[in-house]
């Protein structure tokens, strides 16, 4: 082992990458789009959208898997001994990198990657064959639709497994490479479904787009996070004991966060199911489009709150707990105004915006819009919270989460048996459920661990955006 500690800081570049990748990761399919209904047919269109729905459950089942593993990287980078199921041990910190336990980690995160693509690999060429096959009318409605099908299972592997490097480039606090590696991956996959769409290639193209895209991104990654000689100081020969130690230890939080996860999923999905049973198709495209444009202004906003996840996580296991009020108390002074503007934006601006371009679809009324920004403002308020609660590696809000979701279902129950279903009330079900606990309950837990109050956090927020602005341009 070597002197070699360095806490995890953000640089202007990183958070430039950060919301770059962003960009991309919500208007890649808009930019893409013009070549798919210009020379796709439209069952290749209907089948690209089911292949689409199909992909876009990767990062709801990355959900547990990647924090985890980001922390436990962040962790052994930052001088720790051993891992624990919860918490982390600070008589156990160096400083020094234990180049063993990263080996382990490294390897350990590489198997449980690919047996989690393995297994939802296992499921599309079972259960989702069966699926296609009957969808598409025995493969027969797109021409090559079999081999369009296998290459989509393949892409769908590849991209499973290789997300192991991302954990390990935001672990190391490499952000603005990962969000390179993020970039490469959705440029080349724009490039090539578009050159091959306009050789008249069919929806195949959009298939071979998607697997070599992330493979090429693999490389990349792979550069980034071995260029400094790391490769000849970790062990290579890892016991299978010690994979399975660090896997045991991580599982715990893996599954926790993986239950949260799609328990959100299934509840905010719930309410677009509703509304498809209960209410018109207007009001259900009105509905959509909210919650569309909300998850913009709600992944914008909290982007610099995640991209310093690791840093977090950092400033805790080195015992830097000054630096961690001041880094976070920042990152939420930001996030309030950006919510905010995008709030705005959305209320005042987005429906006359839909009349001017003559959209078939508008937004609900101006006091709904507002009301539900207020829920998702305090919902995303007490994720940032829960985030910091994380990066101790502690995750009492499991518990709180499921009730939550229980009791979502139970409202939603109970608006179907009153026969009160319009969009107002379908979204104060699950703002109320959270504003009975977890609204509150997570900022209240993170100020009573920092022992200031609120007022102080927001102007400790305020004080250390001053000295960077300061120290950057004075």
């Amino acid at each position: 082992m070597e002197n070699s500690i360095k806490p995890v800081s953000i640089s202007k570049k990183d958070i430039l990458w950060s919301y770059l990748s962003q960009f991309l990761s919500i208007g890649a399919g808009i930019l893409i789009l013009p070549a798919i209904l210009h020379k796709l047919s439209s069952q290749e269109i209907g089948i690209n959208y089911i292949l689409l729905s199909i992909s876009a459950f990767i990062p709801l089942l990355d959900a547990g898997f990647s924090p985890q593993f980001t922390r436990n990287i962040t962790y052994v980078f930052n001088g720790a001994n051993i891992l624990k199921k919860e918490g982390y041990d600070h008589l156990h910190t160096g400083g020094s990198v234990n180049y063993r336990l990263l080996s382990s980690v490294i390897r350990a995160t590489q198997y449980a990657y690919k047996r989690f693509a393995l297994g939802v690999g296992f499921l599309l060429l079972s259960v989702g064959t069966f699926y296609m096959y009957i969808v598409t009318d025995r493969f027969s409605t797109v021409n090559n639709m079999i081999w369009i099908w296998i290459l989509f299972c393949l892409s769908v592997f590849c991209t499973i497994y290789l997300l192991y490097y991302h954990s390990l480039l935001i672990g190391r606090g490499f952000i603005k490479e990962s969000q390179k590696s993020f970039v490469l991956n959705k440029v080349l996959n724009m490039s090539i479904a578009i050159g091959l769409v306009y050789c008249d290639l069919g929806l195949i193209s959009i298939a071979v787009a998607n697997l070599l895209a992330p493979i090429f991104g693999r490389f990349l990654a792979h550069f980034y996070f071995y260029r400094d000689g790391l490769k000849e100081k970790i062990q290579e020969e890892v016991s299978f004991s010690e994979i399975r130690s660090v896997l045991s230890v991580s599982w715990p939080n893996i599954r926790k966060l993986s239950l949260i996860t799609i328990a959100g999923y299934v509840v905010s999905q719930l309410g677009v199911f509703l509304s498809g049973l209960y209410l018109p198709l207007e009001e259900v495209g009105s509905y959509g489009l909210m919650i569309q444009l909300s998850n913009v202004i709600v992944l914008v906003s909290t982007t610099l709150i995640t991209i310093q996840t690791p840093a977090f996580a950092s400033y805790r296991v080195m015992g830097n707990r000054e630096m961690l009020i001041k880094k976070f108390a920042s990152s939420m002074v930001l996030f309030y105004p950006l919510f905010i503007i995008g709030a705005i934006l959305l209320v005042w601006v987005a429906p006359k915006l839909l009349s001017v371009i003559q959209s078939n679809a508008v937004l609900p009324a101006s006091y709904i819009l507002v009301v539900y920004c207020l829920i998702r403002l305090l919902e995303a308020n007490h994720s940032c919270f829960a985030n910091i609660i994380s990066s101790a590696n502690h995750i009492p809000f499991f518990n709180a989460a499921l009730l939550s979701g229980l009791c979502t279902l139970i409202g939603y129950g109970l608006l179907i048996l009153f026969s009160r279903t319009g969009i107002l009330f379908l979204i104060l079900v699950p703002g109320i459920v959270q504003l009975a606990y977890q609204n509150w309950k997570w900022p209240q837990m993170v100020l009573k661990e920092f022992g200031i109050s609120w007022m102080k956090f927001i102007r400790i927020g305020c004080q250390e955006i001053n000295r960077s602005f300061f120290s950057l341009y004075v």
